[in-house]
């Protein structure tokens, strides 16, 4: 029998009938039970009934086989198109039966002839279409359409052919660009596997794993290998490819309408009209030795009874951009510079972020400052904000200022002594106030110009860190209180409590265990602009300030401030600084995601140039399993292999066996 396999046709024997459905054994002695409706012709009379041991619907499946085979023959002699034109146009919209189409095709309507027949249509697909038991001719013009479509298909998969034969000789070099449509599927693809990894969506991963099995590439990670078929096909200029640039959308490029207006403001410099002159201060700043954009500096004044007049002067850039400009829609855009590794993004142009704006040594510039009176506990006795003059007498870097500090002597010994002092009062009086102090190191790695990759410890017990911290801390709440005093609207940082109680300055954890249990009871900080407690900096309210130059928000708060000390009405309204929020917060999500991924591809390149190195490292946690933290780097990796052969907190000793950073694996070994 022939019979309809949904819209397949199929055969079988008839074993029998059970509860009114034919029992039929296909090729290979395989058993199905069908409705007797979907019986589509009987192909040969009445053979041997098979029974139901094995050996019976063997024979069967082997009749079965042998009658495909010759059906097979016989519709492959069938002119489909031959018989369709002798039809279509004195009997179209009209159903033919399988007998006519039989008779016109073979001249024979015997089961084998009608099985056949149908077998034809079926392959053909184009000319005639089934409706119910019988056949309707196509009409010409949806002939020619599926034949295009076919055509179009056919093309399709010969270029596909191609293209992975193209790959798989691409391993010797010979690989040629096509330029076709099928190629740039693939290639696009394979970009956005390569850059979105195991975040891109299945379309995308299907085709680019079609591609990578193709080429025969050696990948650890599906999404590595799409780069390095990519890099093979020269898609990537470089093995270390920034893909954060493509997988954020980060801008790299200023417009040249915003350099061209940059330019403009830099030359035309600031008014000085409104501004307090504070030249004369004694001013430092102090930053880390990569720092282009000085956003900051510090001044410390004594005051009758042994208080102490600190001052925060912060960058003003907003005095070089026009509201609304095509400047300062582009900052808006960019909300933050964003730092990794090996690439600096900045928010404003270098001519305004590290030139004009800056408070580079020994040139005026424009500023916000914060004047604060401090009694001898810490405590705020008065604060001030104007907008001033400023003239650093030194560019410090916290090395130099630490130096300074613990040696005693140079021109500016006393202003960094005192600066500490505070700092150090003022962080004591925020972790009476339930502040989470955490003394502990970081790492950081950087890519040099020709290429090299350093690591940079910065010290926990650093003093000068410890005092420009303090200042910043204290400008964002100082600018919290002056927003509740003058009903501004400015973007506060809230955190809820943490999970654990705070630690008092004297008890802050600085071993790796410790350090790392505290860090992951602390909730996540969030912004809105109502004000709200920051826990963990012991405020109950804080807004940032004190880095305008590379983040929006802080610019934001300055036109909201300015305009206060002004008198005149909010720069902004509550719905723009909605729209201020929303964008920038979405912004510093994607710079943080981007800033992590780019540290880790490079941390995990420095320590694949260690490979064969022993390092020591120290099991910070062992459940549900043991992770380690190397005591050099600060990296983070568990240790399946540890699992009840280590204790927490436990020093261990580790070699480096392999890393891929591309991957993002790293393999070690316990020595």
């Amino acid at each position: 029998m022939a019979w309809w396999d949904g819209s397949a046709l199929a055969l079988g024997v008839v074993a029998g009938e059970e509860k009114n459905r034919l029992r039929l054994v296909l090729g290979r002695g395989r058993e199905v039970r069908v409705s007797p409706a979907r019986i589509a012709c009987e192909v040969e009379g009445p053979g041997a009934i098979p029974g139901k041991d094995l050996e019976q619907r063997r024979l069967a499946g082997a009749r079965v086989e042998q009658v495909a085979e010759r059906l097979a023959a016989q519709a492959g002699g069938i002119d489909v198109p031959l018989v369709w034109e002798i039809v279509v146009d004195d009997r179209e919209g009209e159903t033919l039966s399988v007998d006519e189409l039989a008779e016109l095709a073979l001249e024979s309507v015997s089961g084998e002839s009608r099985a056949a027949l149908m077998r034809a249509l079926l392959e053909d697909g184009v000319h005639f279409v089934r409706k119910g038991e019988g056949w309707q001719p196509r009409p010409r013009t949806a002939v020619e359409e599926l034949q295009a479509e076919r055509r179009v298909v056919e093309r399709r998969a010969r270029e596909t052919g191609e293209f992975l034969e193209a790959l798989r000789q691409s391993e010797n070099g010979s690989y040629e660009a096509a330029g076709g449509e099928i190629e740039r599927r693939f290639l696009e693809a394979l970009e956005r596997f390569a850059v979105e990894g195991e975040a891109a969506d299945t379309g995308t991963r299907s085709v680019a794993l079609e591609a990578l099995e193709a080429s025969g590439i050696r990948f650890d990670r599906p999404h590595e290998g799409a780069f390095r078929l990519l890099r093979r096909l020269g898609r990537f200029s470089a093995d270390d490819q920034n893909l954060q640039v493509l997988r954020f959308d980060l801008r790299t490029e200023f417009p040249q309408p915003v350099l061209a207006q940059a330019e403009e403001s830099a030359r035309r410099g600031f008014d000085r009209a409104g501004r307090r002159d504070l030249t004369a201060l004694d001013l430092v700043s102090i930053d880390g030795h990569q720092t282009t954009e000085i956003d900051d500096a510090l001044s410390i004044e004594g005051l009758p009874g042994g208080a102490k007049c600190i001052g925060i002067h912060i960058a003003d850039p907003a005095a070089f951009i026009e509201p609304e400009s095509d400047l300062d829609t582009e900052a808006l855009a960019r909300s933050l510079t964003h730092y990794m590794p090996d690439l600096r993004l900045p928010m404003l142009p270098p001519v305004i972020s590290e030139e004009a704006a800056s408070l580079v040594a020994e040139q005026e510039r424009p500023a916000l400052s914060f004047l604060v009176d401090l009694d001898e506990d810490g405590e705020l006795l008065r604060h001030e904000v104007v907008r001033s003059i400023v003239r650093c007498r030194a560019a410090l870097t916290y090395d130099e200022a630490d130096r300074i500090v613990q040696q005693g002597d140079g021109p500016f010994a006393v202003l960094l002594r005192d600066l500490v002092a505070i700092a150090v009062i003022r962080e004591q009086a925020r972790a009476r106030a339930g502040a989470v102090l955490l003394h502990a190191p970081e790492a950081e790695v950087h890519v040099t110009e020709d290429g090299e990759v350093v690591l940079e410890r910065l010290s926990s017990d650093s003093p000068s860190r410890k005092a420009v911290s303090e200042a910043m801390v204290l400008a964002g709440a100082v600018a919290a209180i002056f927003a509740r005093e003058h009903g501004l609207r400015l973007i506060h940082r809230r955190q809820g409590a943490p999970q654990t109680p705070a630690r008092f300055a004297a008890d802050a954890p600085t071993d790796p265990v410790s350090v790392r249990r505290l860090r992951m009871t602390l909730r996540p900080a969030d912004a809105g602009l109502e004000p709200g407690r920051h826990h963990s900096l012991g405020l109950e309210a804080y807004a940032q300030v004190t880095s305008p130059i590379r983040r929006f928000q802080d610019l934001a708060a300055h036109r909201q401030i300015v305009a206060a000390l002004d008198g005149r009405p909010a720069f902004y309204d509550v719905e723009a600084m909605q729209r201020i929020l929303a964008v920038t917060e979405r912004a510093a999500i994607d710079a943080r995601r981007a800033e992590r991924e780019a540290d880790a591809y490079w941390m995990l390149r420095y320590l694949g140039s260690q490979s064969g190195s022993e390092l020591e490292a120290c099991v910070v946690q062992v459940e549900p399993r043991p992770v380690v933290q190397l005591t050099e780097t600060l990296w983070e990796q568990p240790m399946p292999s540890l699992a009840g052969h280590a204790t927490l907190g436990e020093i261990v000793r580790l070699r480096v066996e392999r890393a891929n950073p591309r991957a993002g694996l790293l393999t070690l070994r316990r020595v």
